[in-house]
């Protein structure tokens, strides 16, 4: 980053933090990463302020500041604790936390370590799905975190492709995405399911990772939290832990009906593509665009030899 460019930033986040929290004494400051949703940095080293962009990430933001205390009592793993919630000067909230012990986890990380660390990290990955699935359903609604209907939700996604994405891509791919999403609505037991607390967001790099100790210690990044199909959970653990690993935690929950799971999951690997793809071009994004083009070709090709 361009040093007159990361001064600025800095001075604005030092003016945002002191706006709202004179007594806070700032002597260092550290960006710690940023994503479509939000920028987050590190505060005298031990304090993590993360910044919403946009209205989206804003949306997520409250949500967590919400739910996350009662949220807490539930979870045996660390989770943020808001000990600060200020105002940005564009009316967005912001936040900060003490900084949990671990790193987050990278695949790099996660594929180098030992089978017998990768089981005690399944256990525990089950043991937290567990908990946050076990949560009061109407209390969470309590709590103003969103139901979705996913069959509204991916009908929804399957017109906006069409109407958005099918004049930007091949016939092959066309013809692929319409026959991923029509397989899954149109079979009904996709949709028999028992709603439940969902992170909806379970990547590695949310997982935080003690190299000492060898074991997670805490989950970061709540704001996608809903209500919705409890098989979605495993979604990101699919993705980038892989098959086996995730079979390993369904073992572990006692999940019946896997390879029921097995397809949903593919789907839902198909449609996070997809809404790569349109956030692309929502966001005229061309890189963003193109990196979903190449995921969904090499989806294609990979079903195809199968």
């Amino acid at each position: 980053m361009d040093n007159s460019i990361e001064y600025a930033e800095f001075e604005w986040v030092k003016k945002m933090i002191m706006c709202n929290f004179k007594n806070l004494k700032i002597n260092h400051i550290m960006p710690l990463g940023e994503g479509w949703m939000s920028r987050a940095y590190l505060i005298n080293h031990e304090i993590v302020f993360r910044f919403p962009k946009e209205k989206d990430g804003s949306i997520d933001t409250e949500k967590e500041i919400k739910a996350l205390p009662s949220l807490k009592k539930h979870i045996s793993l660390k989770i943020p604790e808001f000990i600060y919630c200020g105002k940005q000067d564009n009316g967005y909230p912001f936040v900060g936390y003490r900084l949990l012990p671990g790193v987050p986890m990278d695949e790099q990380l996660f594929c180098s370590l030992p089978s017998e660390t990768k089981d005690k990290i399944a256990h525990q990955i089950a043991e937290f799905m567990d908990q946050i699935s076990s949560f009061c359903v109407e209390q969470a609604k309590n709590l103003n975190i969103p139901e979705t209907n996913f069959y509204q939700y991916y009908l929804e996604n399957f017109n906006e492709v069409k109407k958005k994405a099918f004049t930007k891509i091949n016939q092959d791919m066309q013809t692929y995405i319409a026959f991923r999403f029509e397989t899954y609505l149109e079979d009904k037991n996709h949709f028999r399911y028992s709603p439940k607390l969902l992170h909806a967001d379970l990547s590695m790099d949310h997982l935080l990772f003690d190299l000492k100790r060898q074991e997670i210690t805490g989950i970061i990044d709540f704001g996608d939290m809903k209500i919705g199909d409890p098989d979605y959970e495993y979604l990101y653990l699919l993705e980038e832990c892989g098959e086996t690993f995730t079979k390993k935690v369904m073992e572990l929950r006692e999940e019946e009906n896997v390879q029921h799971k097995d397809e949903k999951l593919s789907f839902f690997l198909t449609a996070d593509n997809v809404a790569l793809l349109l956030e692309g071009l929502n966001r005229n994004d061309r890189e963003m665009f193109e990196e979903a083009v190449e995921l969904i070709q090499c989806e294609m090709n990979t079903n195809h030899k199968g």
